[in-house]
């Protein structure tokens, strides 16, 4: 009687076990991702450069789009011109990277398609850890930190060299750049940018602000 009575306490309690979790999921967790909204912050791609994966985003700034215009004239020319081309991404990495009042949130960082594949990681987590680190969420557009945008950019310098990767030896852009803001919160202002020749594409594989 008593070993029957036992069975009969597991299997209530089983069944108390399995309601309270499920209660737990209904009326918890379920609830709370039914509540949370979509986010309202979406970019939208306008313009693309084929062959070359450049996009250009609703989102993205005044500066950033004339650039892309000209490296879109540049590439689609039948007759690239290499070293402007050098210059020009090397333009629009320094505005995507810099310009971050556009973008949704610290992990939303610039500039990423004009690297080399293989640079991506390490430049990613440096920048996490620097100039993104303190990016508030924008998902629901509601920031209301203030965040720089670069309005203004020139090359200083710029040197065709050879640069060592993979155990291979490519043609390379060095590539100095000076850069201002609409509003100074004490970023970066000038820079070292190197671009390789892979095949018929450049890729930034080294970037060095200047104090």
């Amino acid at each position: 009687m008593k070993k029957k009575y036992k069975i009969g306490l597991i299997i209530i309690g089983t069944i108390i076990f399995f309601l309270a979790i499920f209660a737990v999921w209904k009326f918890v967790l379920k609830n709370e991702s039914q509540e949370k909204p979509p986010i309202t912050n979406i970019t939208t791609v306008t313009n693309q450069i084929e062959g070359y994966n450049y996009t250009l985003e609703d989102r993205d700034s005044e500066l950033f789009n004339e650039l892309f215009k000209e490296l879109k004239t540049n590439l689609e020319s039948g007759n690239v011109n290499e070293e402007e081309y050098a210059k020009t991404i090397a333009k629009l990495f320094i505005v995507d990277l810099y310009t971050i009042n556009n973008k949704i949130s610290k992990y939303d960082i610039g500039g990423l398609e004009y690297l080399y594949e293989g640079a991506t990681n390490s430049f990613r987590a440096k920048v996490l850890d620097s100039i993104y680190k303190t990016v508030e969420d924008n998902s629901y557009k509601t920031r209301t930190q203030e965040l720089p945008e670069v309005n203004n950019i020139e090359i200083d310098d710029i040197n065709k060299n050879t640069y060592q990767m993979e155990n291979q030896t490519f043609a390379s852009y060095e590539i100095s750049l000076s850069w201002n803001y609409k509003k100074d919160f004490g970023y970066d202002k000038k820079g070292i940018v190197i671009a390789v020749k892979k095949e018929n594409k450049l890729h930034i594989v080294s970037f060095q602000p200047l104090n």
